[in-house]
């Protein structure tokens, strides 16, 4: 490690009062570069989580409801849950507490970094300048980060974040357990880290690694023997055995039969196992590209899948892996932030960056966690490289402006977020092949009032489909067929809208959720068609497909009223407004109606 000596000693009032002026500069740049992303509209997976999702919107305030529904996830899940309680679906409440998340991430990363310096390996020759400052801009570039931006921006992602948080604090738990100087000390940071072990567990499960992560600590930093190496790798596997165990156990299946372990283990069949990590080989060089040159991001990639490990790409990408892996492990003793940096980042993508399966090989938010290995590695190696071969000044400059460039970024980064269109516009220029992205935007385009510009984007995600006969038909996925109806709708085409929707009920496999929105669609056009008594019927049939829906009781309100029946729909209304009393347009009606 670099020499590097105070010219003048720190004034005690600083050396006092400074982690508390740094936690505050976190929070300034993280109103700074995410207080404008309060209106964000939900994305993806927000809807069928959070605003479609009845398990959230009826929740009678129970865990037993949600560990129903979702065990695995329950702590994110309750999360959303109690923001609905709070906020119902105004959207300013959940960002809040995504942004409230990352802070606390990065609070986190702070306490993490000032533990590990104090640590065996590094207390007898770490600068003051490091303990003071090393800390610092590691929390304050993994903040800053632009490629964070989708564990926090996008709501349900909350899952990333959150686990992450809950990851780090465990670990940060674990080494100031180690430090302890009494019993009390001891056995407070013992019971969170505990704790935080199984928040992370219970909110995703790429947080598996955790064990492993604090036998690695205890490697590097506190330098454990043979002995204690052994005892706490099999503390490791115990721990990570029995959560899959309880795991599987609650999905209702034999925790030691094989079956258990293909499901728990994977996402989809459409990929191999080996194709997947042959493809997650050259998606961490991505990942990493993105990381210390954060352009190109966008939502949804089309990255190509690999077909097995013969190819060049992935042979070379398996190579420089094992080559930073083998340097990390060599260097462990003289450079062990430099060490642990890199093994931390493999560490925490070995989940879904292995042989997991998972049907989208790539995705922005899944780098949240292992980033923080990168921002370990470029912050140690600016202060200690950089300054002895310039000088200090020169590295706090150097980090203080890839900070601010990393802030701009992100700052405009989250601007594109708050505009559905122009993000997946955006999306759309750098992976203008993704069928999904161009049904988003057409989805978008017609939720816009622009449902001839949607319906082109709409055709654009058509897959072409031979025929036994020798022709080629287009085959539109359910998403992108409603929205088609939609926009036909919007353009006044009602017979062909009609006869359309006739065709999907009839011939398509539908979820029930599914049907019932055809159905909702169907009463539309009738009610516009002022057919309210066959409106009113198709909306009654998708209540019957779906009770849980709210479109279609609102929408049968709306019915009963263009029919005279006043009372049954304000009652309908009433009814909706429980669930989302801040919905504006059923507002309007009832007060019409009153």
């Amino acid at each position: 490690m670099a020499d590097i000596k105070f010219s003048t000693p720190p004034s005690p009032w600083l050396t006092t009062h400074l982690w508390a002026i740094q936690l505050l500069i976190l929070l300034v740049f993280t109103l700074l570069i995410y207080g404008h992303t309060l209106d964000v509209p939900f994305y993806l997976d927000d809807f069928s989580s959070i605003e479609e999702n009845p398990v959230i919107y009826n929740w009678q305030g129970t865990l037993a409801e949600l560990w129903q529904f979702s065990a695995a996830r329950i702590v994110g899940y309750w999360s959303f849950a109690l923001n609905y309680k709070v906020h119902h679906f105004s959207l300013a409440g959940y960002h809040l507490v995504n942004i409230l998340v990352h802070f606390l991430a990065a609070a986190t990363v702070f306490l993490l970094v000032r533990g590990l310096l104090k640590t065996p390996a590094l207390s007898c020759e770490t600068d003051n300048r490091l303990y003071y400052w090393l800390p610092f801009f590691v929390a304050l570039l993994f903040l800053t980060h632009p490629l964070q931006t989708q564990a926090v921006t996008y709501v349900v992602q909350r899952l990333a974040s959150m686990a992450g948080l809950f990851y780090l604090l465990a670990l940060a738990s674990f080494v100031w357990a180690r430090l302890a100087e009494n019993k009390r000390a001891f056995w407070t940071w013992s019971i969170l880290c505990l704790l935080a072990m199984a928040l992370a567990f219970f909110t995703k499960q790429n947080t598996a690694t955790l064990p492993i992560a604090m036998v690695l600590i205890g490697v590097i930093f506190f330098h454990d023997s043979m002995k204690k190496i052994a005892i706490t790798s099999v503390l490791a596997l115990a721990i990570i055995g029995s959560l899959m165990v309880i795991l599987i156990s609650v999905m209702g299946q034999n925790p030691f039969s094989l079956e258990a372990m293909q499901s728990l283990t994977r996402e989809t069949t459409q990929i191999s196992r080996i194709d997947y990590l042959a493809t997650q080989i050259t998606v961490l060089w991505w990942y990493i590209r993105l990381f210390f040159m954060p352009l190109g991001l966008h939502i949804d990639y089309d990255y190509p899948i690999a077909n097995g490990f013969f190819q060049v790409d992935v042979i070379l990408g398996l190579l420089g892996h094992l080559a930073f892996i083998a340097f990390a492990l060599w260097k462990k003793r003289q450079f062990p932030l430099l060490a642990f940096g890199i093994l931390f980042y493999y560490l925490a993508h070995a989940v879904e960056s292995s042989v997991l399966p998972i049907r989208d090989v790539v995705f922005e938010h899944r780098t949240y966690l292992p980033n923080f290995g990168l921002a370990l590695l470029l912050v140690w190696f600016v202060m200690t490289a950089m300054a002895s071969w310039f000088n200090w000044r020169s590295a706090m400059i150097l980090l203080t402006v890839i900070t601010l460039v990393f802030s701009g970024l992100t700052l405009w980064r989250n601007q594109l977020w708050r505009d559905p269109i122009a993000l997946w516009q955006d999306n759309l220029q750098k992976a203008p092949e993704k069928k999904r992205a161009w049904v988003i935007l057409g989805k978008h385009l017609v939720q816009a009032n622009r449902p001839l510009e949607g319906l082109q984007a709409l055709e654009r995600s058509a897959e072409l489909v031979p025929a036994e006969d020798g022709t080629v038909h287009k085959s539109f996925t359910i998403e992108a067929l409603l929205n088609i109806v939609v926009a036909m709708r919007k353009l006044e085409r009602y017979q062909e809208a009609l006869a359309l929707i006739e065709q999907i009920l009839l011939g398509a496999e539908l979820r029930d959720f599914d049907r019932a929105k055809f159905l909702v669609n169907r009463g539309n056009i009738l009610y516009n068609l002022k057919s309210y008594l066959q409106a009113e019927d198709s909306y009654r049939q998708a209540i019957a497909a779906y009770p849980q829906g709210i479109a279609a009781r609102a929408n049968l309100a709306s019915a009963l009223a263009a029919r005279g029946r006043i009372d049954e729909a304000i009652l309908l209304y009433e009814e909706i407004l429980q669930i989302d009393p801040n919905n504006q347009v059923i507002l309007d009606n009832l007060k019409s109606l009153r």
